[in-house]
């Protein structure tokens, strides 16, 4: 009695201490050490730009040190796991077990005999009987097969690698918006690093420009209200020149970011020295532009993709429909001294069967049409909506090639009208303050050039991106950041005179066999790796 009492007491305090959890708040010192330990890393894990930044290396960082891309590849990484674990469902189960137990008397009991259906009563002395120790231990090992289950974690297993194959689509897409988004911010960079140089001495000007103005009001060397107009005009110049440099000024850091560089970092760029202006071409023709693209989105790869899924739960909601079969076989052991075989083994076979799940036959044979009608629609739609974006991409391109050429025409007029007025300040024939209204004319079209030209470069580089071609080396991933700068100018280039080879989409050699050979699947693995265009 006092035995059971103890045991009863320990399992109430167990069970008392187990409720009496309580959340703890993460300390100041560890998210100290946590944010310390990260900024170490982001310092080491970036690289050092000793020479001014080009576009091609712009793009090269981003692909290697951006940390959505790294995100993105890990979730690839992830999603290959998950193909790898599913195979192994497909598997036997092999389970071995051990126990051991212990009582403080024996198992005794007592029979009696049955007649018209009920058992007789125990007489006042029964007679007991033993066929179990007090102290007894035992072990086994079982195996067991469900056929069924097997071919459901087949049909599973070739789902898990289509989703593995759609996330390589979509770190493919994640690349594709890191090259367009570096393109614009580089450009934009570009305009910030020469404009800003040229605004801070017009500010200047406009200032001092506003102190004589005050100067000669307080003197009343002119009129009162001509000199209130005189200033209002230059403080809107210098409202204006404060507008453009907070515009401009963030331009850089946003590049940084996209090229996995910290905010603050130093770095030059290679274009602002010396900016070349040079239109770009298209040496394609928009039927080319369209069969690249039908062939080459990963939107529309995911939809083939997504196809075949559909098609496999199909299959599996069939199989799950037939019976079940389940093989067992197993090795027993139980070291009692009341049995006479100790040791013993036994194979078995179990059949199960839903009789009702045949009238869901033809339902799930319906619903099978749906699901491929819904899929060939949703690839019908992509395709438009892609084929769409083409010709968006293209006519987009052909407006800011236009824009550009009336932008740079433009600033050549502006340029040239504040050569003359700066003539005429000079000679004394024009104001200060029509010197510095021209020279911030002539900064805005330069500023207007600039950004139609970074919109020509976005414009051209989206009719590429709407192709999906890959601008990456199949090897990029192993690539050091020079050589990877270098393909992606000599693909680049390649594209500018109109030679567009088919980049390889990342299919799978087949889904038999990738789930049946692995050596096959890590071939396949390391082909859709390298070829996952990222522009």
């Amino acid at each position: 009695m006092m035995f059971r009492k103890t045991i009863l007491a320990t399992t109430l305090a167990a069970a008392i201490s187990g409720c009496s959890v309580s959340p703890q708040v993460v300390s100041p010192d560890n998210v100290l050490s946590t944010v310390k330990s990260d900024l170490d890393r982001l310092d080491r894990e970036q690289a050092v730009a000793d020479a001014p930044v080009s576009l091609n290396e712009a793009i090269a960082r981003a692909v290697k040190f951006n940390r959505e891309k790294k995100l993105k590849a890990l979730e690839s990484a992830l999603a290959q796991g998950q193909v790898d674990l599913v195979r192994y469902e497909m598997l036997p189960d092999l389970t071995a077990s051990a126990g051991y137990a212990k009582r403080n008397n024996f198992a005794a009991s007592a029979s009696v005999t049955f007649t018209d259906g009920q058992p007789n009563a125990l007489g006042p002395n029964p007679t007991y009987s033993v066929s179990q120790d007090k102290e007894r231990s035992n072990g086994s090992v079982a195996f067991s097969w469900n056929i069924l289950d097997f071919g459901l974690s087949y049909v599973r297993a070739h789902q898990q690698a289509d989703r593995y194959l759609i996330a390589k689509e979509r770190e493919r897409k994640v690349g594709h918006n890191i090259t367009q988004e570096v393109r614009a911010a580089y450009w934009r960079a570009v305009s910030a690093e020469r404009l800003l140089q040229k605004i801070s001495p017009l500010i200047g000007d406009a200032s001092r420009a506003l102190d004589n103005s005050r100067r000669v009001e307080q003197l009343r060397l002119r009129s009162p209200l001509e000199a209130l107009f005189y200033q209002r005009e230059l403080l809107d110049v210098q409202r204006s020149l404060q507008s453009l440099r907070q515009d401009l000024i963030n331009a850089k850091t946003e590049l940084a970011a996209l090229m996995g560089m910290k905010p603050g970092s130093e770095f030059e760029l290679a274009d602002v020295s010396q900016p070349d202006f040079t239109v770009p071409e298209l040496s394609i023709s928009l039927q080319e532009m369209e069969e690249q693209a039908l062939s080459q989105r990963p939107e529309l790869v995911e939809t083939y993709y997504q196809k075949r899924i559909s098609a496999a739960d199909t299959r599996a909601a069939m199989l799950s429909m037939l019976p079940g079969i389940t093989l067992e076989a197993g090795a027993y052991r139980d070291n009692s001294d009341f049995l006479l075989n100790q040791d013993w083994t036994s194979v078995g076979a179990r059949i199960s069967w839903n009789l009702f799940d045949v009238f869901k036959v033809g339902a799930e044979r319906d619903l099978a049409k749906t699901r491929e009608a819904l899929a060939e629609e949703q690839r019908l739609a992509a395709s438009m909506a892609v084929l769409t974006q083409v010709h968006l991409s293209n006519i987009r391109f052909e407006q800011a090639r236009k824009s550009f050429e009336l932008a740079d025409q433009y600033f050549d007029v502006a340029n040239r009208i504040n050569a003359h007025t700066r003539n005429s300040a000079q000679t004394q024939r024009g104001s200060e303050l029509d010197l510095i209204r021209e020279s911030l004319n002539t900064l805005l079209a330069e500023l207007r050039r600039d950004v139609a030209y970074a919109n020509l470069q976005n414009s051209y580089g989206r009719v590429f991106v709407t192709m999906g071609m890959d601008l990456l080396p199949d090897d990029y991933k192993e690539a050091g950041l020079t050589n990877l700068t270098s393909a992606i100018e000599q693909r680049f280039d390649r594209w500018k005179r109109g030679e567009l080879e088919q980049v390889k989409a990342a299919t799978p050699v087949s889904a038999e066999a990738d789930i049946e050979n692995p050596s096959l699947t890590k071939s396949a693995e390391a082909n859709q790796s390298s070829d996952s265009p990222l522009i």
